[in-house]
C-alpha cells in the first residue's frame, strides 16, 4: 500500500504522522505532498522526513482550492502512480493508531476485486461527539464486511460515498476517469455517480488527531482563533493501540459502531472528552459569534461593492 499524506504548516503534526506509519505499517511507501509551508519548524520537519521518504513541495498557489491545494495535490498524487495499487490518503492531523497486519491488507485487496463498484473505504473510527441519530445511521452490511453510511436527509454532505481521508485503489480511479475537483462535499457527489457507498472498515486503523490547530484558507477569523485559544488547540498524538486492545476491538458486536473514544487513549494528560474536531464545535456561543462576524463581513463587502 501506497500512503500519501497531504500537509501544511503543522511541524510536530506531520511528523507523528509519519510515524505513525513508519510504526504501524514498515515497508510500505510513504510519500509527503506539502502546500509549500512556510512555518519554520515545519520546514525542518520536511527536511527530517526527506532524509527516508519522498517530499513533494508544490509552489503554486493558483489552484482555486478551498483547502489551499490540497485537492490539486491528491490529483498529482494518484497520476503518480502506475501500478495497480491500495492507495491511503492521511493528513498532516491523522495518523494510524495500530499495526495493519496481513489480516487487514488481505482484506482491502479482496473487497476491491469483490466489488467492482467500491471506489473508497474509510479507515477512521467515529467521533463521540457525533449526534446518535447520525451515529444510528452506520449499517453494518454482512456480504461487504463493512459500515455503510445510511444518509436520508436532503442536505449535502460528506462521508457517504467519499472522504478526503479514504483508501482506494489506483485502478479503480482510473477505470472512471477520476479528477479531483476542489471541495470535499463536490468529490462526494462525483464519487455518488461511480461508486458505491463508501465503506467504514469493521477494523479502523486512522484517525483525526483531536483539536488540532487549523489553517481555513490560510486565514483564520478572529472568532475561530479565539476557540482555538479557549480549547487549547494543540497537538494531542494517539498512542498505539496494545495487541488487547485491538482485539477488543476485533471481537466486538458487529451492530456497535466503533468510538475512537471506547478504543483510543491521547498520549497527553488534561484533554476533555469527548473530543471536537472543530474548536467552534463545543460552545454554542463561539458559534453564534463565528456567524456575527461572518454576517458583519458580507455587510463590509457589500458596501464595499457598491
Amino acid at each position: 500500500m501506497i500512503f500519501f499524506v497531504f500537509s501544511y504548516n503543522r511541524g510536530p503534526h506531520l511528523r507523528n504522522c509519519i510515524e505513525s506509519i513508519e510504526t504501524c505499517a514498515p515497508g510500505h511507501k510513504i510519500f509527503v505532498y506539502d502546500d509549500a509551508s512556510n512555518d519554520p519548524e515545519t520546514q525542518q520537519v520536511l527536511k527530517y522526513i526527506a532524509q527516508r521518504h519522498e517530499v513533494r513541495t508544490r509552489d503554486d498557489k493558483k489552484s482555486g482550492d478551498q483547502h489551499g491545494a490540497l485537492y490539486t495535490n491528491m490529483q498529482r498524487a494518484i497520476e503518480s502512480v502506475e501500478e495497480k495499487t491500495l492507495i491511503c490518503f492521511l493528513q498532516d492531523d491523522t495518523q494510524l493508531v495500530r499495526k495493519i497486519d496481513d489480516q487487514d491488507l488481505d482484506f482491502l485487496e479482496s473487497h476491491f476485486e469483490k466489488f467492482p463498484n467500491a471506489g473508497f473505504l474509510a479507515p477512521v473510527f467515529q467521533k463521540q461527539i457525533t449526534r446518535q441519530r447520525t451515529l444510528d445511521r452506520f449499517v453494518y452490511c454482512e456480504d461487504r464486511g463493512v459500515y455503510v453510511c445510511e444518509h436520508r436527509s436532503k442536505k449535502q454532505v460528506a462521508g457517504v460515498y467519499y472522504s478526503d481521508i479514504s483508501i482506494t485503489r489506483s485502478d479503480r480511479l482510473r477505470s472512471v476517469n477520476w479528477k479531483f475537483v476542489p471541495g470535499e462535499f463536490e468529490n462526494e457527489q462525483q464519487a455518488k455517480q461511480n461508486f458505491l457507498e463508501m465503506g467504514y472498515l469493521f477494523v479502523p486503523f486512522a484517525m483525526w488527531l483531536p483539536n488540532p490547530p487549523a489553517y481555513r484558507n490560510k486565514k483564520k477569523s478572529f472568532s475561530f482563533q479565539l476557540a482555538e485559544f479557549v480549547n487549547k488547540a494543540g497537538f494531542y498524538p494517539f498512542r498505539i493501540m496494545e495487541n488487547k486492545n485491538v482485539e477488543k476491538l476485533r471481537s466486538r458486536p458487529k451492530n456497535q459502531v466503533p468510538i475512537a473514544e471506547d478504543y483510543l487513549t491521547v498520549a497527553v494528560d488534561g484533554l476533555r472528552s469527548p473530543w471536537i474536531y472543530d474548536p467552534l464545535r463545543r460552545y454554542r456561543l463561539l458559534r453564534k459569534l463565528a456567524k456575527l462576524e461572518t454576517f458583519l463581513k458580507r455587510i463590509k463587502t457589500r458596501k464595499a461593492s457598491s
